[in-house]
């Protein structure tokens, strides 16, 4: 009986050590041009944004403000590359949130947190940019998927000489608040709480994500 206490509070241990190395790291933003999308946010927030660079054969491009805390928005935009689809999350004319990311210093034992809860993570996948002015970033990133998880929150883990974006773009802004809505929200609050991140999830005939953020102009909502 002991040995057996033992092995649950270590595994407890174990979960809670992982789950407190996850967070919101950056919020999405899509908009079909980049220039009227960093304005559109500067003049609702107070913020400028900073350019962030393009994502090398995904059709993107992105500007980057900080909300501190470890935490930032992308602004997601066409980068118009030849024989490149434009990404869909980007067919807005105004900003709208289209994503999110959680940060994780290790992504396997957060993905094997997710498969003992019962969920299905895909594999770890590289990637990279290059800021404009030349720094180059890296990182790490995996999703779940199944039935209600379409707006789920991917992972990400930045390489380890990697500057956070948000400690290197323009500040003044803080994260408010983000709800989610789904049709059927009893899947996404799941794995809310598998991952212990704390955010609403509602109920409502349209799937939708909102946004507040604290700015130098006051609350804006997206």
């Amino acid at each position: 009986m002991l040995i057996l206490l033992f092995a649950v509070a270590r595994a407890a241990d174990a979960q809670s050590a992982v789950l407190k190395d996850v967070g919101i790291d950056h919020l999405i933003l899509g908009v079909d041009d980049l220039d009227r999308g960093m304005s559109e946010f500067a003049r609702r927030t107070g913020v400028t944004p900073i350019r962030g660079g393009v994502h090398p054969g995904k059709g993107t491009q992105n500007a980057l403000v900080s909300l501190g805390d470890g935490r930032y928005v992308e602004i997601l935009a066409p980068s118009r590359e030849p024989g490149i689809a434009a990404d869909s999350r980007t067919a807005f004319q105004t900003l709208t949130p289209v994503g999110w990311a959680l940060h994780a210093r290790d992504l396997t034992p957060v993905l094997d947190l997710l498969r003992g809860a019962g969920f299905t993570p895909s594999e770890i996948r590289p990637g990279a940019r290059a800021r404009p002015d030349g720094v180059r970033l890296t990182w790490q990133t995996a999703e779940v998927s199944g039935a209600g998880l379409d707006a789920a929150p991917f992972f990400i883990a930045w390489g380890p000489a990697t500057p956070h974006p948000s400690t290197q773009s323009p500040a003044g802004c803080t994260l408010r608040s983000v709800t989610m809505t789904e049709p059927d929200p009893a899947a996404l609050a799941r794995f809310m709480a598998a991952v212990g991140v704390a955010t609403p999830v509602r109920a409502g005939a349209v799937r939708a994500m909102s946004v507040v953020l604290a700015c130098p102009t006051g609350d804006v909502h997206f």
